[in-house]
Order: structure tokens, then sequence, then C-alpha cells
């Protein structure tokens, strides 16, 4: 649940404090920002040699590394396809977990339920969120 579309021209995805993806489609080619580690710079140096500078036309990676979900996640912006499975900012009620705390952990690496909640608590006390947080693991691995 990165941030939403800056403008209608900018888009990004991030996992913070960490990788930023942006892309600026008003600019002619259009300015990608890419600030990260080593697996996110190389991904879409390889990326763009291949498909070239149009993000909404780079295929979509089938991967679930941190870098291929922020990368997917870029791409489905530009393409108007990001839909996010939940739209409440506060996840877990009980623990006061926010949906962007586990969309984080997600992209981190954490793809079970068991792994999210020992993470960031959700889903630890009554459960009432664990089908949300499941449904968020489907939906940035590819497989809802």
């Amino acid at each position: 649940m990165a941030d939403e579309k800056i403008t209608n021209s900018i888009h990004r995805a991030e996992l913070k404090g960490r990788d930023l993806i942006e892309v600026d489609l008003a600019s002619s080619p259009p300015r990608l920002k890419v600030i990260g580690c080593a697996d996110l710079l190389a991904l879409v140096r390889a990326i763009q040699t291949q498909h070239g500078v149009q993000p909404g036309q780079w295929p979509l990676p089938k991967g679930t590394s941190h870098s291929e979900l922020l990368v997917k996640e870029l791409i489905l912006r530009v393409q108007g396809k990001w839909k996010f499975p939940y739209e409440h900012l506060e996840l877990c009620h009980c623990r006061r977990v926010e949906t962007e705390v586990v969309d984080q952990a997600i992209i981190a690496g954490a793809h079970r339920p068991e792994e999210v909640s020992r993470q960031t608590s959700a889903s630890t006390a009554c459960g009432t969120c664990r089908p949300d947080v499941e449904k968020i693991i489907q939906f940035r691995l590819g497989s809802s």
C-alpha cells in the first residue's frame, strides 16, 4: 500500500526507509528515480535494457522479492491497474496496527500470516483481521 499517485504523472512504490522507485510520466522520456539496494537497481536496469524506458510497457516480474514486488506495483500503478485489497488505514483494531505496517512487512519478506503477526503483532488478539492479512499477502504475491 505504498503511497497513492502523487499527481497524475508521478507514480511510486516504496519500502519505507529502504527502497524507492518513482516515475514521472510528464517527462519525455519518462524520468525514473530509483533509490535502494543493489538488487532493485540491477532489476530495474535489466528491465530497462530489455524493454525500454516506459514502465507501463514492462512485463510484470514473477518473483516475490521486495524488488520484484515494488517494480510490479509501479507497473500496475502506471497502467492504472493498482487496486489494493484493503481500504482502511488501520487493519488490526485490537493491536492498533496500521495497514501500511502490515503491507511493508509483506514487501520486506513476511509472506505467511504467522510471519506478519510476528513482525507487526497484527492478528495476535481476536484474529478477526487475519483474513485481511491473508488477502494482502495473496494480492502482493500475485496468488489471488
